[in-house]
């Protein structure tokens, strides 16, 4: 689809049109919750749809992407992306679609599609500019006229900086230019491009029993105060969401977005429900997943238990780089991890790559800093999940809840709505200038290009795939992400595994029987000494996929005087499971020796493939006498990409 600036007026505004909505019928709440009398409620219903012919009571594995932009968002549309909601929706399920920049004719760059299709996605646009666009890109809106709008429709890089201010400052407003003086102009336009979000999710749901693709209702709250990140993905359960979506603007704290969310959606009484997804916290100087604050203890407590309840993942990796963790951070103790440099943007007493106008990566010791969306600033141990994950540990000896017991995704934070684009030898980029290897080989103003990688996926573990069984694995944190292979880890703790469960066909079911799966907390420990845990993992089985070198156990726990550790434990591989360079499957029953009851502790597995070649190496070298000359450069050739679960935790009895 060849879409010029004028795509709004022209596309979004004729799919609008009036009456009622396509499948209006569909999306009422369903009486009661499908049972099977054999295995009790399966998936509890908040729609009314067919159920899907394939389930599985153990849960099968699915793969999405839950951060995917597309011409809706401010920046995308300003840099030439024309990429539309039902564009990344085709995508998603195998479609070509066109990519930016276009030519004079209005001829695309390139004509891409994704190499295996994804089972669910979400496209979560800056909900910030919802308003604002709709004013710039239809000529018969009061706004369209203005210097702002007219900079905006023409494709670069600058285009849409004078809109930047409405998330930068601490109390936001919008451009008075295009909203005018009281912002109402705005308002009142947000409507437009949140019901064609909306449309286009429905348009592309399967609710026919083939579940073949699932799709979430979704914005991005994209709140930037002196440039820290603390960006949000919004992800709705089903189609009843709220009126319009609740930004940096209605919400400048993060407090502030819970009790909205929760206010105006699961506490709505009308089938809403929402979850918040945090991402990038590796660029938010310290302020993203921070300890709770409040004038009063109960107010911190409550704040807590709001974060607890509204924000159950977070985005471990994509596009902007990990979030894992980082070596050589104060506030936890533990040995240097070599996996926390893979694809990490910034080390510590390094320089960015504006080092002409940042000091060199230190550590925040404390004291938030700024500029982290552009490489800038200090980091801190909370800004990474295993960090993050003590910070909340330490915060519950205090409060008594746990603001940070987050299970984990990825996605790919895709610009050009090239939904789980992840493989590193076809990627071409995720915003409008990397779309050549020569670009995507040089420096940015962001955490991209040569820096940047193609992202990776959302994982869930779900009876089948549809929208209720799939945000149930959200609310349980029953997920993991991975670097961009499919991999399929698995992670069971209890107290009572043995080593024979390896080889047993009933592995799965025995974790679910004796134990708790990923995203959930130990059973009662009675009086049994150390915990087990179950680590099991194939490797990505399409054809580009490698085989996988090894499964670690990464633990995290706060001593009886408060001091934050980590451990990092390999597992040793079956003798027979498969040659030196590799493994099809692994599988391991840890106990862990180290374990006191008095310490609250959590525990995730990483399953880490072979090492195989990174895009910037793989594309350079299917280059002849067109390789450009910022092949040489010093990004690493080689990395070892990896699955993460969601931890297992224990709180230690009062």
């Amino acid at each position: 689809m060849k879409l010029k600036h004028s795509y709004v007026a022209i596309a979004i505004f004729a799919v609008l049109g009036c009456g009622q909505a396509a499948g209006e019928e569909s999306i009422r709440p369903a009486p009661s919750p499908l049972s099977r009398a054999d295995d009790g409620p399966l998936v509890a219903y908040s729609e009314l749809r067919m159920p899907c012919r394939e389930r599985n009571p153990l849960r099968n594995a699915y793969f999405g992407d839950l951060h995917v932009h597309s011409a809706y968002s401010f920046d995308a549309y300003g840099n030439g992306t024309r990429t539309t909601p039902e564009d990344a929706y085709d995508f998603a399920r195998g479609r070509p679609i066109e990519l930016p920049p276009y030519d004079g004719d209005g001829n695309p760059f390139a004509r891409v599609s994704i190499n295996q299709p994804l089972d669910f996605m979400a496209v979560t646009d800056h909900a910030e500019y919802f308003g604002e666009m709709t004013q710039c890109l239809d000529p018969e809106n009061a706004g369209y006229d203005t210097s702002v709008c007219a900079e905006l429709r023409v494709p670069g890089p600058e285009s849409y900086v004078p809109m930047a201010p409405t998330i930068v400052l601490p109390t936001p407003r919008r451009n008075a230019l295009i909203c005018g003086e009281d912002g109402m102009r705005c308002d009142r336009s947000i409507s437009t491009l949140w019901e064609a979000t909306q449309r286009a999710a429905e348009e592309a749901y399967d609710r026919s029993a083939e579940c073949r693709f699932t799709t979430f209702v979704g914005y991005e709250y994209s709140g930037l105060p002196k440039y820290r990140n603390q960006h949000r993905n919004i992800i709705f359960r089903n189609a009843n969401v709220t009126a319009t979506p609740i930004s940096y603007v209605e919400a400048p704290r993060g407090h502030m977005l819970w009790e909205q969310l929760d206010r105006q959606c699961n506490k709505a009484e009308n089938g809403c429900e929402v979850i918040s997804i945090p991402h990038n916290s590796n660029l938010s100087n310290g302020s993203l997943l921070a300890a709770p604050t409040g004038e009063t203890i109960d107010m911190q407590r409550e704040r807590a238990r709001m974060r607890n309840v509204v924000e159950p993942l977070m985005e471990i990796f994509q596009h902007k780089g990990n979030s894992e963790c980082m070596n050589g951070l104060s506030g936890v103790i533990g040995a240097p991890d070599e996996l926390c440099d893979f694809e990490q943007v910034r080390k510590i007493g390094t320089y960015s790559s504006y080092k002409d106008i940042f000091a060199e990566v230190i550590d925040c010791e404390g004291e938030p800093g700024f500029f982290g969306l552009f490489n800038g600033g200090c980091v801190a141990y909370n800004d990474f999940f295993r960090g993050a994950s003590l910070l909340g540990l330490k915060e519950e000896r205090r409060l008594g809840v746990n603001p940070l017991k987050m299970g984990v995704i990825a996605s790919t934070d895709t610009h050009v709505g090239t939904a789980g684009a992840t493989d590193e030898t076809s990627w071409t980029g995720h915003i409008v200038y990397e779309m050549t290897l020569r670009e995507r080989l040089g420096s940015g103003y962001l955490p991209s290009n040569l820096n940047g990688n193609p992202g990776g996926l959302a994982g869930v573990w779900a009876v089948e795939n549809s929208r209720d069984a799939i945000f149930g694995a959200f609310l349980r944190r029953e997920t993991f992400g991975t670097s961009g292979p499919r991999i399929l880890p698995r992670f069971f703790g209890g107290w009572d595994f043995d080593e024979s469960l390896c080889g047993d066909p009933d592995l799965v079911a025995a974790g679910y029987e004796r134990g708790a799966p990923m995203g959930g907390d130990l059973p009662p420990r009675g009086e049994a000494g150390a915990p087990t845990f179950i680590a099991h993992a194939v490797r990505d089985p399409g054809a580009s996929g490698a085989p996988l070198r090894k499964l670690q156990i990464v633990k995290g726990w706060v001593d009886r005087d408060g001091e934050a550790y980590y451990r990092v434990s390999d597992l040793d591989p079956p003798r027979d499971a498969g040659p030196r360079s590799g493994y099809g499957i692994l599988c391991a029953v840890y106990s862990d020796a180290s374990f006191d009851p008095e310490e609250a502790a959590y525990w995730y597995l990483r399953a880490v493939q072979v090492p195989t070649r990174r895009w910037s190496a793989v594309q350079c070298d299917a280059e002849d006498e067109n390789r450009p000359a910022q092949c040489d450069n010093d990004a690493p050739e080689f990395i070892q990409e990896m699955a993460w679960s969601s931890p297992i935790w224990y709180t230690p009895p009062d």
